[in-house]
């Protein structure tokens, strides 16, 4: 243990203590913000995977062939990682800047409570863990975020009204909300005339096909 500074009394350990703690508040925050980074690519991934096949509708209540949403926000493959790697980094810090308390006794064996020292230390080899790992936690974000995202649907950002957009099924189409869906052009049986058509793209469970670069959509 390497001492930082010294204090004494109620004040000196009051500050000595939220001096040690004050990292694990600031890596608490940085991971709401990880998981709130992961949560939108991993939610417009999901957006996108409807265009590219069949998949029921994920909610919190599933019924009959819906699915429910995810424990942790996230998929495990994703949350379970975040959580461990959460867990030792803070266990890191808590051995990298820590609260020591000193007492002192006499060839007695009595303690000497006005001799007693509060000190907060650190560890150099618990600092440098802290760093690689951090480092590591950075790269593996920066790499995921470099993945080619396929988008063949609109990017909709958690907007309601692109939601909403999306959700104008065929009027044939009857409890498509339980059945698995995909996202595309619809096939109506209207004819084709010279002028330009705007064509409807939308959820449905009936057959759809894929959008037209050039071609006009609502």
């Amino acid at each position: 243990m390497i001492a930082i500074w010294h204090a004494q009394g109620s004040s000196g350990l009051l500050l000595l203590n939220l001096a040690a703690n004050s990292p694990q508040l600031i890596f608490s925050f940085l991971y709401l913000n990880y998981n709130a980074l992961f949560t939108s690519l991993l939610l417009a991934q999901e957006w996108n995977g409807y265009a590219h096949r069949r998949k029921t509708l994920r909610v919190t209540s599933p019924t009959r062939q819906q699915r429910s949403t995810f424990w942790l926000q996230l998929p495990y493959r994703y949350s379970i990682p975040f959580l461990l790697v959460s867990a030792i980094l803070h266990w890191l810090v808590s051995q990298s800047i820590f609260l020591a308390h000193v007492k002192f006794f006499d060839n007695r064996g009595v303690e000497l409570p006005d001799e007693a020292i509060s000190t907060c230390g650190y560890s150099n080899i618990a600092i440098i863990f802290v760093l690689f790992l951090s480092s590591l936690v950075a790269l593996v974000s920066i790499a995921n975020g470099l993945r080619r995202y396929d988008n063949m649907m609109p990017l909709m950002d958690s907007c309601s009204a692109v939601i909403s957009a999306a959700c104008h099924p065929p009027k044939l189409d009857v409890d498509a909300a339980f059945k698995p869906i995909k996202w595309g052009v619809i096939n109506d049986n209207e004819s084709w005339d010279a002028k330009p058509r705007i064509r409807h793209c939308s959820f449905t469970s009936l057959d759809v096909s894929t959008p037209i670069e050039g071609q006009l959509y609502a």
